[in-house]
């Protein structure tokens, strides 16, 4: 009689390798830490000089962790789709057919492969939008501007890109949830 060790009888089983719920809960840390940072600058009054270097201290603390949330949200995404339509598909069709699709084609082809059904041009909006501004991040090209040329939503990542990265990946898993059922809508 022969006896297995308990490796022998794993080392056929497939788990799956998937790192998005760590990347949510980068971006979740660093969104509660950029509204705290929001909250404190707000919460003082500028008056005087110090006020004002506490204010743009402040903003380039909010900057960093609004940069971290957007990278991190988009990869959430990436990492999620890829997840889901590994879990839908064989890892040959993945590799064939979806591995190298860009990521906004990929939430868009994924599910409709799978369930027949496209996440709505709303939604693709805000993927899009979260992808493009991970994409200016990722590649950033210093560049130069006169100061009263200046628009803080353009030129600096604010507590707002931040929400909006946020609330895209709630919104992208909601909209796969709600055209498969069977998603984990945790992000688990």
């Amino acid at each position: 009689m022969e006896i297995f060790s308990a490796v022998d009888v794993f080392e056929d089983w497939e788990i799956a390798l998937t790192n998005h719920a760590t990347f949510l809960a980068i971006a979740h840390t660093h969104y509660q830490e950029a509204l705290a940072l929001v909250k404190e600058r707000d919460g003082r009054e500028v008056k005087i000089d110090a006020d004002a270097d506490f204010n743009a201290l402040k903003n380039a603390e909010i900057q960093r962790a609004a940069m971290i949330v957007v990278v991190f949200s988009a990869l959430t995404l990436e990492a999620f789709i890829n997840w889901y339509a590994l879990e839908k598909f064989s890892r040959s069709f993945f590799k064939k057919h979806v591995d190298r699709l860009p990521i906004r084609r990929k939430w868009l082809e994924v599910p409709k492969r799978v369930v027949g059904k496209l996440i709505s041009a709303e939604v693709h909006k805000d993927i899009t939008s979260l992808f493009n501004g991970r994409d200016e991040l990722v590649h950033y090209k210093a560049s130069k501007k006169r100061v009263k040329a200046l628009n803080e939503g353009e030129d600096w990542v604010t507590e707002e890109h931040a929400h909006a990265a946020y609330e895209t990946v709630k919104i992208a898993v909601a909209a796969l949830k709600d055209a498969d059922d069977a998603v984990d809508i945790d992000c688990r």
